[in-house]
């Protein structure tokens, strides 16, 4: 049996539920150009490693304040 590989991108949707935030939340960080977002033809995606630094840094900020 094949091993079943963890994502590396997910939709804003799918971001929205990860971090316990609504979609439109996501759709506004988005626009921000620190944000791990890319497009892949029509679609928007998310890096899931991007996430995980992006949310790494923010914490970094908050404890910096």
């Amino acid at each position: 049996m094949a091993d079943k590989l963890d994502p590396l991108a997910v939709s804003p949707a799918e971001c929205a539920r990860l971090l316990g935030i609504s979609r439109p939340k996501v759709y506004d960080l988005l626009h921000q150009n620190d944000f791990p977002s890319f497009k892949l033809g029509s679609r928007t995606l998310i890096s899931v490693d991007g996430l995980r630094e992006w949310i790494s840094r923010q914490t970094q900020a908050e404890v910096n304040i």
